[in-house]
Parts: C-alpha cells; structure tokens; sequence
C-alpha cells in the first residue's frame, strides 16, 4: 500500500509540475509579445523557453507572423515616406514658375515699365506657363501609364529618320551652350515595331537629359545587334555617380545639381514607362566617366518594313 500511495503521489506531481512548467512559459512569451507590441521598431522575436517541442513550433509561426507584420511595416513606412517625398517635388515644380509668373504679372503693373519691358516680360510670362502646362501634362502622363490606361499602338518606324529628325529639333540649343554633337548611325536602314509617336517622345526625353547635364559632348550611336536595335545615348557629366545609377528612373528622383537646373526628375522616369510599354528595354551605366543610357528595341523582318514603305 506504501508503495501504490507514492506512485499515486508520483504520478499526480507530474503533471502538476508540467503545467506549472507550461504556464511560466506562457507568462514569460506573454511578457515578450507585450514588449514587442510596445516597441515594434526593434524588430524582436519570441525566444523559447526550455519547454517542450510543440511550444517552439508555435513560437516559430508566430515569429513568422511577426517578422510578415515588421517587413509590412517598413514598406508601408517606406512608401508613406516616398509619397512625402514625392508631394514636396510636385509642390516645388508647380510653384517655382507660379512665382514668377505672379512676380511678372507685378511689374507689368508698374506705371514706370516701358513698353519694350512690358514685352519682354509677356514673353518671359508665357515661356514659364508653358513650361507649366508641359509639367502638368507630364504628372498626368505618368499617372496614367502608371495605371495601365496609356494607349500604345504599335506601326513600322524607322529609326535612323525618327533619331535625325529628334535631333536636328535640339541641335541650335547644344550649339548655344557649346555642347559638340556627334550622332553615328548605320547606313542599313533599321525598323522597329514601335509607336511612333511615343518613340518620339523617348528619344526626346533622352536627349534633353543630354542637353541639361552634358559639359562638353554628346553622342548617338545606333547598331544592330542579334536583330535588335541599340541606341546608345553618350555625354560628359561630372555629377554623376556609381550609386545614383539604380535611382536616375525612378519618378521624382532629383539631385541638388538637377533641381537647380530646372529638372523635375520625370524625364527618364517616362522615358522607361514607355520603353516597357512598347517591349523594350532602357539601362544606363558610367563608362571611364561617361554617362551612357541606352535603348534597345526588337527589330522587325524587313520584308515587313518594306511593305509598310510602299
């Protein structure tokens, strides 16, 4: 009978002392959720206490959660951030030629401004509103390619025309700021499957990069390569680093030296948007010190071309 009583003894502590085990766990992981809740910046997960193997499996999957939760956290903090961010360069954009417009628009009413200077302002008035109204078309663009409701269709160019004629439009502003152009094409008619109007606007944007931070040149070259078209876009530009490479596409991305010179950081945003749209590709990389982005665009067989000539 002794004996039967201490095993009953033994057998009734067992599971008492299991369960005190149990709940000190509980209390301690209960201490720690209340702590990581409290302070969810440090990124801390729930330690096992020397319990049995169910209760670490479960601790693993609420760490899972946990480590979702935080990773959502930084995202959301990131975008939140990036939104910020974005409006204050919208608002820049939008009110540093609204400024000059109103200031203009003061000395117009000054009774002691001549004629001549009435006109030189009206003029100088004007190029800011434009300047304006293409920035607003810009964010409205971006918007809606970003929203997949930009149409795109698709018809045969050729690309060394649609290249000539972008830059000759460009030409006289590099000549004024003393910029020397080079521009190397194949003599071998090249087309692509493109649209044209678009394609226009990508070579535009490209070269108008080119011509507000290039120093001293600025080089086309186009080749085909494996059936595909490579527009290499070339310039001088001391500004540029290793490190803003993976940043230049983003949208609204922009420097000290590009905003003072009159960049709202659309450009090349845009220029990649539609590159993508259209099934080509952009990239950019430095070269022992220049700046090179290039385009690539599938070619198309040239039968095909050469009917759509005709």
């Amino acid at each position: 009978m002794i004996y039967l009583g201490i095993g009953l003894c033994i057998i009734g502590i067992i599971p008492a002392v299991t369960l005190f085990t149990l709940i000190r766990a509980l209390k301690s992981i209960i201490i720690q959720m209340d702590e990581i809740e409290e302070q969810p910046e440090e990124n801390r997960q729930l330690k096992s206490p020397d319990t049995s193997r169910y209760i670490e499996k479960l601790l693993i999957r609420i760490n899972c959660i946990y480590q979702s939760r935080q990773q959502e956290r930084i995202h959301l903090q990131r975008r939140e951030k990036g939104i910020r961010s974005e409006i204050e360069n919208i608002s820049h954009d939008l009110r540093t030629p609204l400024t000059s417009i109103l200031g203009y628009l003061d000395l117009l009413q000054d009774k002691d401004v001549s004629e001549a200077e009435k006109a030189e302002y009206l003029e100088i008035i004007g190029k800011r509103a434009r300047g304006l109204k293409s920035l607003i078309e810009n964010f409205y663009d971006l918007s809606r390619m970003e929203g997949e409701s930009y149409p795109i269709t698709l018809t045969v160019v050729l690309v060394q025309a649609a290249i000539r004629e972008t830059v000759l439009a460009f030409y006289r502003e590099f000549e004024e700021k003393g910029i020397q152009v080079t521009v190397e094409l194949e003599e071998k008619e090249f087309f692509v499957a493109a649209d044209k109007v678009q394609f226009n606007r990508i070579l535009t944007n490209l070269i108008q990069n080119a011509l507000k931070f290039s120093n001293s040149f600025f080089e086309i070259r186009q080749e085909s390569k494996d059936s595909a078209c490579c527009i290499q876009f070339r310039n001088d530009q001391k500004d540029m680093k290793e490190e803003d490479l993976d940043l230049i596409f983003n949208r609204f991305y922009t420097g000290d030296a590009t905003r003072s010179r009159g960049s709202s950081g659309l450009g090349l945003t845009i220029a990649k948007l539609l590159a993508e749209k259209q099934k080509a590709s952009i990239s950019a990389w430095l070269e022992e010190g220049v700046f090179v982005i290039e385009l690539q665009l599938k070619g198309i067989i040239n039968d095909m071309a050469d009917s759509r000539e005709k």
